[in-house]
């Protein structure tokens, strides 16, 4: 595993600690968590979202982890964002049980 691919995942495991905050008790009912995001900086190329992939899979893993059923995944993006207008933004709903 990369440096990056490290420090993505290491990220992603924090911001987890504050999802688990707002996930409800495992009831049998769906639930939704929307999580915002980033791609990487300046990724203007054809090729896989590694650090958008590590991180959203992660919390996936983490959910999963604990014992919560992943129902569905949604997500839309939308360009030219954060401080400088250079990123990708992403919303990603993640529909649980």
């Amino acid at each position: 595993m990369g440096m990056f691919t490290q420090t993505q995942k290491s990220a992603a495991e924090s911001v987890y600690g504050e999802i688990k905050k707002h996930l409800k008790p495992k009831d049998g009912k769906i639930h939704v968590v929307m999580i915002n995001s980033f791609g990487k900086w300046l990724n203007e190329f054809f090729g896989c979202e590694d650090k958008y992939t590590n991180q959203i899979d992660t919390i996936l893993m983490s959910m999963q982890g604990d014992g919560y059923e992943i129902v569905d995944i949604k997500f839309n993006s939308l360009k030219d964002q954060g401080v400088f207008g250079h990123m990708e933004g992403y919303h990603t709903l993640i529909m649980y049980k």
